[in-house]
């Protein structure tokens, strides 16, 4: 077989090695021809030839044989065996006779693997030769550098590592290795520190500053860095900017659950702002933040702000939440009061979780266990009884949960897709009846579509008088802090305006590190801090929305759409002056309303990679990227609006002199 030139200076060649051969984190090819070995490195302007001399090998190899950090040529199979070393910017020299290789009598050899076979700290040699026998090469004096064993952990890219870029910085040396054996060596030369090892997951980067010993061994960890979820929401608490939650759970674009079906966008959602202590003015406006600091790209058609004037003794929830199809909840606000706590509740694993359940403080009810990281969001299939005592049947209850879930994503539903055994992981409700039987409960129970949120399970009508046992089960990672009955009011004196803003602005801000909390709390953001580099190589491409005010792109659900990408906050300011007076005999909340979608940089997401196609209310997602978009919608807000191009490594560049 030979390899034919794919550009016009590459040479028809027998084999060929890719690598970092000169430490640029750039791969060079090398090619082996019938005369010779051509070198050619990634910006030079011709390329490096070594003469073969007669020889005729048939295979070549990459490996750094002595440590020193810069990979070396192996040139084997027929009637050679030769090694050159790379000694950087001084070219390539033949050790073969140095090395001893010349008086050996090889054989045709066939393959090479290297490892350090006798635990020495440098890297020996395996042959498997043509008449199928094996000789060892044992390495002596390869050690006199430093030799890094890595081994790597992943989450939720291949568990093995395999194929996984590492780029070693080491004092002035950076380089560039690809995995493909485990436990894979690397040479430091002299060094015995490395600065950085930063592994090139396919779904984040992660840094690590490691000092190691010589011949010693590491395992790198894929760390669990949410680089797509939902886009976040804080708020003005008198002090600072607070994390309230994230937003559009339940309206993701392009969102795999199975290899060709996508998850149905429901693009509505209210959610919790504060009360009047936690949401204070600032300045004469209450002031919220909308921030993209995620992997994704933000459709937002619609924000307004829903002021709620209830009675002391109540409380107010939204209707938004998480459900397996449609058709959606009406997205609105119901009023409850007379609440009834639970007398005892026990997990499937006989823990008592009463007191957990009981307030929202964030002591949690858990998972058992979870499952594979690659699952991300599917726990092990766990339930909770519920005892609430006696009920009256006839009153109109309904089931007011407060919890957050955490979000698998395009990559966790793909895997999950492949192992029908896991079951339905969204929660279900069963009742027991008079015969200690568990009976299924005819309702949608949904689930928080995020991080903290309260849901609703209607219940009017479905209770019994009497004694009251409920049995919620599921199988997603859902961390429940409240769950209580509580009975429908009257909506006569619940009082809401919907409140426009008053002033909005669109601008670069950056990305919030996470606060440092239990796997049992949801991942927070804090917003004292901020970062300018992302924790991802590449962001979602395509024409974003210019900086500046978007009052009217927010104002309506028209399907004029703000486009956010990563490092993005919108700032949303209310009039405190034109908000009306609250009653003495009235407590005050505050909720936001959106209309929108997200969509995730996911492999499995369709269109991930690119901000277009837009999406419209009223499209069919099962074709979301296929279906022409319609002409009657009104686009002449898209040349005015999307004039800010974003590229795939635009925020790397762009940010990388700012941190």
């Amino acid at each position: 077989m030979k390899l034919a030139a794919a550009c016009a200076d590459w040479p028809q060649a027998d084999a060929f090695a890719v690598g970092d051969l000169n430490n640029d984190l750039r791969m060079d090819v090398a090619f082996l021809t019938a005369d010779d070995i051509r070198i050619h490195t990634q910006g030079a302007e011709a390329p490096v030839v070594l003469p073969l001399n007669g020889l005729h090998p048939s295979s070549l190899e990459m490996m750094d044989y002595d440590n020193d950090g810069w990979l070396d040529l192996l040139a084997f199979g027929g009637d050679a065996f030769r090694v050159w070393r790379n000694r950087g910017l001084e070219g390539f020299a033949d050790v073969s006779e140095s090395l001893g290789l010349n008086q050996l009598q090889m054989g045709d050899v066939q393959q090479i693997q290297k490892g350090d076979l006798d635990g020495d700290c440098d890297s020996d040699w395996i042959l498997t030769l043509a008449d199928q026998s094996i000789r060892i090469l044992r390495n002596e004096g390869g050690n006199a550098n430093t030799l890094m064993k890595v081994r790597m952990g992943a989450s939720r890219s291949n568990p093995s590592g395999i194929g996984v870029k590492l780029e070693v910085t080491t004092g002035g040396l950076r380089l560039m290795r690809t995995l493909h054996q485990l436990p894979f060596e690397i040479g430091l030369g002299k060094r015995t520190k490395a600065d950085s090892i930063d592994p090139h997951w396919s779904d984040t980067i992660t840094q690590v500053d490691y000092e190691i010993e010589s011949c010693s061994s590491l395992v790198v960890f894929e760390l669990e860095m949410p680089t797509g979820s939902c886009p976040y929401l804080y708020g003005w608490d008198g002090e600072q900017f607070r994390f309230i939650t994230d937003l559009l759970g339940a309206g993701p674009l392009g969102l795999p659950l199975a290899e060709g079906v996508y998850i149905p966008a429901d693009t509505e959602e209210i959610v919790w702002i504060g009360n009047e202590s936690l949401f204070p003015p600032k300045d004469g406006h209450h002031v919220l933040q909308i921030t993209e600091e995620l992997r994704e790209v933000l459709y937002l058609d619609e924000a307004k702000m829903m002021l709620v004037d209830h009675p002391v003794g109540t409380e107010v929830h939204s209707t938004s939440k998480l459900v397996p199809r449609p058709p959606f909840p009406e997205h609105k606000l119901r009023t409850f009061g007379h609440a009834l706590p639970v007398a005892s509740a026990e997990r499937s694993d006989g823990k008592d979780v009463t007191a957990a359940l009981r307030h929202i403080d964030s002591k949690m009810l858990s998972p058992v266990a979870l499952q594979a990281p690659q699952l991300r969001g599917l726990a092990e299939p766990y339930s909770v009884e519920l005892d609430f005592g006696h009920v009256d049947g006839e009153q109109p209850w309904a089931l007011v949960m407060t919890g957050w879930l955490h979000f698998g994503g395009g990559m966790a539903n793909m895997g999950a897709s492949h192992h029908p055994e896991l079951g339905f992981p969204f929660p279900t409700l069963e009742i027991r009846d008079a015969n200690g039987a568990w009976q299924p409960v005819d309702i949608t129970v949904g689930a928080p579509a995020g991080k903290t949120k309260t849901i609703i399970a209607d219940l009017a009508g479905k209770l019994p008088t009497g004694k009251l046992h409920l049995k919620l089960s599921m199988a997603f990672e859902i961390h429940w802090d409240r769950i209580q009955l509580m009975q429908a009011v009257g909506e006569d004196n619940t009082q809401i305006h919907v409140v426009q803003p008053s002033h909005t602005d669109l601008h670069w801000r950056g990305f919030s590190p996470y606060e440092d909390l239990p796997w049992t709390q949801p991942l927070t953001p804090d917003y004292e801090q901020v970062h300018f580099s992302p924790n991802w190589l590449i962001t979602p491409s395509g024409w974003c929305t210019r900086y500046g005010e978007v009052d009217d792109l927010i104002a309506k659900r028209d399907d004029a759409l703000l486009l956010m990408n990563g490092g993005d906050e919108l700032t949303l300011k209310f009039d405190s002056a034109q908000m009306p007076p609250r009653k003495s005999s009235m407590q005050r909340e505050f909720f936001l309303m959106t209309s929108g979608w997200d969509k995730d940089a996911d492999f499995h997401v369709a269109k991930g990679w690119t901000v277009g196609p837009l999406p419209w209310h009223g499209m069919n997602d099962q074709d979301y990227g296929n279906e022409p978009r319609p002409k009657q919608l009104n686009d002449e807000w898209i040349q005015s609006y999307n004039t800010r191009w974003i590229g795939e490594m635009t925020l790397r560049k762009n940010r990388r002199g700012k941190e």
